[in-house]
């Protein structure tokens, strides 16, 4: 499958990264992003941002395609690098040698470094590799935005600075759009991608990381909704604990993904504390909702076991803060993060009820037994869900092009991508009933011939 494929699809994948930068967040300066700094607020931690190097397609692609066309390449991968932060050609990506007989795509090298760590560096001669390379920079991208939409702004004179309704709203949907552009990665690019590229594929890119980041981003997205739903005094106790049980589960995932990714040493323990955090955070929440309404029940034993509930998360809530306080000191250190949102309503009531249970429990319902393992969490299916991502069609641009022909591929997501046609098509081969003479006439059985035998 020919590099022709990425640069087909390459108009609209760029111009949509635009989309989802507001001007607080795009560098203009040629910086880096928002939300790397140690001194950054943490709300959506973003980890192992990766940006490209710069590729002089023009160069590659000047007795492949006409100059028009290539200059429009050029320019819209130009953006990828202003967008990520590279908007100078400093460093190039190197051409690689190619043998005779193998095909001009062969010879471009697309080579991506993550900030984290400079030295690692990635080089692969594949438009899957590129173009997995940017729906991941667009899904972190988006990520560090909802961080912005999460962070307080400067307060007017006498008022304490405060996150809006609005911006809260803005930033799931933002959250949602990067799921989707994971998800778009692992549904359409993925399953096409050669075997041999995804052995070469950085830990960045790989599948359960993939999914890890896709989970992340809905956990966030259910932390909000969670948020709405703890100030609202008109959603019920039911609702509420779906909520939680969700974010439990939407967390729990991305944790069991992350441990299958061979991540670097420098920010392994840092990503590995903050998705431990916030399933802690969700637990204590879970556990939380769930004890007040077995203390609302009249079965037998259910005081004893709201109880046992409540303690499981006042231990959940003070363990949170001491993994929210690891993950701040974990190199790369940055601040403690806030308190805010659900967790802050938590701090207030669990312990609060934990004690208000105990005393209760003492002097009115000791004969009942406290049960020896809290049981398990009640589970819901996730009803955050992103709209999913298509990528968009074979660009116009290319059919003033000759010599391609398009070829389709192994999903329904991707409906075909461009390939230079062969100049010497092979013959098909004759197949074993065209080698054969003309069969005879099928042989009709008669009554006699039944009667004989």
């Amino acid at each position: 499958m020919g590099n022709n494929f990425f640069f087909s699809q390459h108009h609209k994948v760029c111009s949509i990264m635009g989309c989802i930068l507001s001007s607080e967040s795009a560098p203009e300066d040629g910086g880096s992003p928002p939300g790397l700094n140690a001194d950054g607020e943490i709300y959506v931690y973003v980890p192992g941002l990766r940006t490209p190097k710069y590729v002089d397609l023009k160069e590659h692609l000047q007795d492949a395609i006409s100059a028009d066309l290539a200059s429009r390449l050029q320019y819209l991968r130009s953006n990828v690098l202003i967008t990520s932060g590279k908007n100078t050609p400093a460093s190039k990506s190197r051409r690689r040698k190619t043998s005779q007989g193998e095909k001009w795509t062969s010879g471009l090298v697309f080579e991506w470094t993550n900030v984290e760590d400079e030295k690692k560096e990635t080089a692969l001669g594949s438009v899957y590799y590129e173009l997995l390379s940017v729906l991941h920079l667009l899904g972190m991208l988006a990520l560090q935005e909802a961080n912005v939409r999460l962070t307080s702004r400067p307060p007017a004179e006498g008022y304490a600075p405060k996150v809006t309704e609005e911006s809260k709203r803005n930033a799931i949907e933002i959250l949602l759009k990067a799921a989707s552009y994971f998800d778009c990665a692992l549904r359409a690019v993925l399953p096409n991608t050669p075997e041999d590229i995804k052995a070469k594929l950085p830990a960045d890119l790989s599948e359960p990381m993939l999914i890890a980041l896709e989970h992340q981003a809905l956990g966030h997205g259910v932390e909000l909704q969670l948020s709405f739903a703890v100030d609202n005094i008109k959603a019920s106790l039911a609702v509420k604990r779906r909520l939680a049980c969700e974010h439990v589960q939407v967390w729990k995932e991305a944790n069991e993904r992350i441990e299958h990714v061979p991540l670097m040493d420098g920010w392994r323990k840092k990503l590995f504390l903050f998705l431990k955090w916030k399933l802690t955070e969700a637990k204590a929440g879970a556990y939380y909702f769930h004890g007040l309404i077995l203390n609302e029940g009249y079965e037998e034993n259910t005081h004893a076991q709201a109880l046992m509930w409540l303690k499981a998360a006042h231990k959940y809530l003070k363990d949170s803060q001491r993994i929210r306080l690891e993950f701040s000191t974990a190199e790369p250190t940055t601040k403690v993060p806030e308190v805010w949102g659900p967790i802050k309503y938590f701090l207030e009531r669990i312990p609060r009820e934990a004690v208000n249970k105990s005393r209760v429990f003492r002097e009115n319902y000791r004969e009942e037994k406290l049960p020896i393992v809290v049981p398990k969490l009640p589970e819901f299916p996730l009803a955050l869900i992103a709209e999913p991502y298509h990528l968009p069609p074979v660009d116009p641009a290319w059919e003033k092009e000759s010599g391609y022909e398009g070829i389709p591929t192994l999903t329904p997501d991707i409906a075909s991508f461009l390939a230079k046609k062969d100049p010497n098509p092979k013959p098909a081969a004759m197949s074993d009933l065209r080698r054969a003479w003309p069969m005879s006439p099928p042989l009709l059985v008669t009554p006699e011939m039944v009667r004989a035998r």
